[in-house]
């Protein structure tokens, strides 16, 4: 019997022949397919296989590199560091082409359209079959809702990427090369006719965990109409605006109801424990999620998550006596967050978001390795000692560096006798004392460096691509069950209903109701606070899950590597380190407070944001809808940083040319730091100067869309005939 995707070619993935491979996850029992026949999706288990073998299109996507190109880098959230990987994306030059170029780890222009496509096709033929095969089958609602709503999701992903692209709703059953580029507004109109059916035919609960509800379908309903609301349409939504925003609000509320916020922010992602029990993938808020398995007989790479390591900063190398852990994670620095806006984003005194999102301290692991006079300091106090004897712990008992995250208005005023500038420190300070410990910190870092006089002159903070950045924690995962692994197990949140909240705020805000929209975030904020009672330097992420994992006893060093400091850097950056016990338990003792929002009052925060903004676009100074969608898109960043929404939401409001101010190595071939110097001289007399070869060149008129895949012009015909380089450059989007 013949296997029925020999014979179906899927010229839209680049050439790629479909091969079925169920999704293998929890929720099928981790139970893996290879191929099915046509005989068997003749039948309705054989359809309704299919339709959860679409889970696997969820999971691709953050495997590899692929995926954060496309969504985070060339945002004002992140630049680049590390190896310069897919800098293209980040920078906008001319190697962000149909096939672009850098570093050997750039990802390919095709690398989305191959990854959504096939799914679409796969989609497409359980649609095409779905009623005449299923009939009355109890099978049938589910099957078809999923392939309604993957075929509406991967639409809306290609869209808001591409523009204009190949409406295919057809599988095809022989080779097919002769395609065109359908219209956004068609294609928006298939996405929520799409979605609307898969909104009636899901159940609202799933009957495994993972799987999509009716409410899934809401939620991407409510993104729909929004994004065809947005600014990058204008030249043809008019007709669809007022009725748009009406249907955002009312599936936002749906998903509002049937979602209730999780308690505490770290209930989302900090508070990662261990795989499928952790409140991380229980809670409420999370309205869809690739599930993974942790099941290696079965694993494979489209069911595992590099998210862990596009996020790590190279802290074996920033900081001193230290080396790669597990629980630190493996360092893939594919996105470095952007001082300009990360560290000034935030009210870091009384928004726990921050602190509960990045990771600003390490642990000493690999103290033992330093004895001996040529390390031994003496220190402040006047103890002399080796780094090992003094350092009588690797395993998580002492900090051995910290991000301190110290604005001006905190007036927390590091010496550069305290600090470390260079990328690579070659000596400890051990000035600053670790207030829980009582011993002093080899290595600290500070967003400002203060000389004799008391002014600002440095920071530790690089506009280049090197590991000099307080990293996104959201993904780390300690759970892992195998040392320097780049993927863990982790479920991928794809929406929560926090999100629904800033759907139905913008929607309000775009119908003038100015003040009730950003009223409308405010359950959001005031999540965001801490508790009465609650450690503010208290710290958590997915590291920490080593503590308990499973795999402890039979990874070589396991103990030995793998440490976690349970304090940030609070009350360094904000004030407090240098008092008693006492008045850091009366700060812990108190909630803190987050000013109500109104169109007269924005947060200082955002006020520094507008004004920024406003040098380059003065609405920002003046109009009101734009200084209400700036507090938005602020406040969406505190709430979700790095959740791989920030370039859709930048591109469809077209704020993208005016918010790359903030990405240095965007913005300018010559950026500068946080003071405005454009080099800097650090500890040991090394002068390095800021240099980006190619910022500068975002096009505003080109840059809001990719470019069409290369490989996709080259495999298609028109009238039977490959297309001349006159009709490829037709089909290309403008500029490319």
């Amino acid at each position: 019997m013949k296997n029925i995707f020999k014979s179906i070619f899927c010229l839209l993935a680049a050439g790629s022949l479909l091969t079925v491979v169920s999704c293998g996850d929890k929720f099928l029992d981790e139970v893996r397919r290879t191929t099915i026949s046509t005989d068997y999706l003749e039948t309705p288990e054989g359809l309704y296989s299919m339709s959860e073998s679409l889970y696997m299109n969820f999971g691709t996507l953050f495997y590899a590199e692929g995926y954060w190109p496309f969504t985070n880098a060339g945002t004002d959230e992140f630049m680049i560091g590390g190896d310069g990987a897919s800098e293209a994306y980040n920078t906008y030059d001319s190697r962000l082409s149909s096939s672009p170029t850098g570093s050997a780890n750039t990802v390919k222009m095709s690398w989305l359209w191959d990854n959504l496509y096939p799914w679409i096709s796969r989609a497409n033929t359980i649609l095409n079959n779905g009623d005449r095969v299923m009939g009355n089958s109890p099978l049938y609602n589910e099957a078809m809702g999923t392939a309604y709503f993957t075929r509406a999701y991967n639409y809306l992903m290609l869209v808001m990427q591409y523009g204009d692209v190949p409406l295919v709703t057809i599988a095809p059953t022989s080779p097919e090369r002769e395609y065109g580029r359908d219209s956004k507004e068609a294609v928006y109109d298939l996405i929520i006719s799409d979605l609307e059916k898969a909104y009636e035919l899901l159940p609202e609960t799933g009957n495994m965990t993972g799987k999509v509800t009716k409410y899934a379908a809401a939620h991407y309903l409510a993104k729909a109409h929004l994004w065809r609301a947005s600014e990058i349409n204008d030249d043809w939504n008019a007709k669809y605006v007022d009725e748009d925003l009406e249907e955002c609000i009312k599936y936002a509320d749906i998903v509002i109801a049937a979602h209730p916020l999780a308690t505490r922010y770290e209930d989302l992602f900090a508070d990662f424990t261990g795989y499928d029990t952790s409140i991380t993938e229980t809670n409420t808020e999370v309205v869809f999620a690739s599930q993974k398995t942790k099941n290696t007989s079965i694993a494979n790479k489209n069911s595992n998550n590099m998210t862990l390591c596009w996020f790590v900063a190279p802290y074996q190398n920033t900081f001193l006596y230290m080396e790669r852990d597990v629980a630190g994670g493996r360092s893939y620095p594919r996105m470095k967050t952007t001082p300009r806006y990360a560290y000034y984003l935030y009210d870091l005194e009384n928004d726990s978001r921050f602190w509960k999102s990045f990771k600003t301290t390490y642990a000493v692991n690999k103290a033992d390795a330093y004895s001996g006079e040529d390390n031994t300091y003496t220190m402040p106090d006047g103890t002399t000692a080796s780094v090992a004897d003094y350092f009588d712990s690797n395993f998580s008992a002492y900090l051995g560096g910290m991000y301190v995250i110290n604005r001006a208005e905190y007036e927390q005023k590091f010496g550069l006798e305290d600090v470390t500038i260079g990328q690579t420190p070659t000596r400890p300070t051990f000035t600053v004392k670790d207030y829980a410990t009582n011993k002093y910190i080899p290595v600290v870092r500070t967003l400002l460096a203060y000389d004799s006089n008391g002014e600002a002159v440095k920071t530790s903070f690089s506009p280049n691509k090197d590991g000099t950045f307080a990293p996104l924690s959201k993904y780390l995962d300690g759970a892992v069950d195998q040392y320097n692994l780049a993927n863990g197990y982790r479920d991928v949140i794809f929406a929560r209903s926090a999100e629904d909240y800033f759907f139905k705020a913008e929607a309000m805000i775009r119908q003038g109701d100015i003040d009730g929209g950003l009223a409308v975030l405010k359950p959001l904020r005031d999540r965001a606070q801490f508790r009465a009672g609650e450690a503010r330097d208290e710290y958590h992420d997915g590291g920490q899950a080593f503590e308990t994992s499973a795999y402890r006893t039979v990874l070589t060093n396991y103990t030995d590597k793998s440490v976690f400091y349970p304090r940030n850097s609070y009350f360094y950056s904000v004030g407090g380190w240098d008092q008693d016990q006492a008045y850091r338990d009366g700060v812990n003792a108190q909630a803190s407070v987050l000013p109500d929002v109104s169109s007269s009052n924005y947060p200082a925060e955002d006020q520094y944001i507008m004004n920024v903004l406003a040098e380059v676009n003065p609405d920002y100074a003046s109009d009101q809808y734009t200084r209400a969608l700036c507090f938005v898109l602020n406040e969406k960043s505190r709430e979700m940083y790095g959740e791989f929404h920030r370039w859709m939401d930048l591109a469809r409001t077209k704020t993208l040319e005016d918010r790359l101010v903030f990405n240095d190595q965007a913005w300018s071939t010559s950026p500068k730091d946080i003071l405005g110097n454009t080099e800097i001289t650090d500890e040991n007399g090394t002068t390095v100067k800021y240099i980006s070869d190619y910022g500068g060149n975002f096009n505003p008129d080109k840059h809001y869309l990719r470019p069409i895949p290369q490989n996709f012009l080259d495999l298609i015909n028109k009238d039977g005939k490959p297309l001349t380089t006159e009709e490829k450059n037709q089909m290309q989007n403008p500029g490319y």
